[in-house]
């Protein structure tokens, strides 16, 4: 009996000391990603911290699950995601559009009574990272964290059309061949003069009202917050089903929406966005 419990108590504390281990490397790479600026490699983050490349390899697999690390535009370098964004409260970032634009999200939310998202470009996708839903039926879902690409779905082309032109030259070039996923069954993903075709489209409008034709009961509104260079930080879209949030229901309430926005859009200004990294 005392041979099994030494045994046991052996087993626990050597797990113990494993998962403690496991826990300090991922947070040796999650300080070391936050400590630099742009985006590192699995090679460079293992040579220094004196790890085998498996090790760092988990660790940044944990930390993207998490959302505090996020793939570059390469999809080989890892850089900052949005959960370690918004944890830099003394930085002019990202971090304050979040901070910012919170309240912001719940006047439109109050004002409509539908589900609004807040947005932002990390690496070669539109990651949402903070909304609050509609309750009831038939309302519009999109899952805090997931990823989407740049080019799929016109919520991300309007943060794609506020890059750049040689930015967005940059990003189709390292997204070639173009994927479509099957859930986004997106025509103006399929080639690059189609998704040029739409951000010239999108960049003649100061918001984006749109029905999404695949999904006949969703329409959205979808208004780019951007620096003084009309460069995006971030996108703020309303959305819900046409039997009650249909475009002219949008239209009536803008006014509103702008008087709601307004003020985040001018301290948006202030703040220059974050250039896209490509290395």
């Amino acid at each position: 009996m005392v041979n099994s419990a030494m045994t046991v108590e052996n087993s626990a504390a050597t797990h113990g000391r494993y998962r403690n281990q496991a826990t300090q490397r991922v947070l040796a790479v999650l300080l070391t990603l936050a400590d630099a600026p742009g985006s590192r490699g699995v090679s460079e983050l293992s040579r220094a911290l004196g790890m085998n490349k498996n090790m760092v390899h988990r660790a940044l697999s944990t930390l993207v699950a998490a959302g505090y690390a996020a793939r570059d535009l390469s999809g080989e370098l890892y850089q900052p995601g949005p959960s370690l964004l918004s944890l830099a409260p003394n930085d002019r970032s990202e971090s304050d559009i979040v901070a910012l634009a919170r309240p912001v999200l719940e006047r439109l939310h109050a004002l409509t009574g539908e589900s609004v998202y807040l947005s932002i470009i990390v690496g070669r996708n539109r990651v949402t990272v903070d909304d609050i839903q509609a309750e009831g039926a038939r309302v519009l879902r999109s899952p805090r964290g997931a990823p989407v690409p740049l080019h799929c779905t016109k919520m991300s082309r309007v943060l794609l059309a506020h890059l750049k032109d040689d930015e967005i030259a940059a990003y189709l070039a390292a997204a070639a061949p173009l994927a479509r996923p099957k859930r986004f069954p997106d025509p103006a993903s399929e080639s690059k003069q189609a998704v040029w075709q739409d951000v010239r489209a999108i960049r003649q409008v100061p918001s984006v009202l749109w029905r999404n034709p695949h999904l006949s009961s969703a329409a959205y509104g979808i208004f780019p917050i951007c620096d003084a260079a009309g460069r995006a930080h971030a996108i703020i879209t309303i959305g819900g089903p046409r039997e009650r949030f249909d475009l002219p229901q949008i239209e009536a309430r803008l006014p509103e929406i702008k008087n709601i926005l307004d003020p985040l859009q001018q301290e948006a200004r202030l703040i220059p966005a974050p250039p896209l990294v490509l290395e």
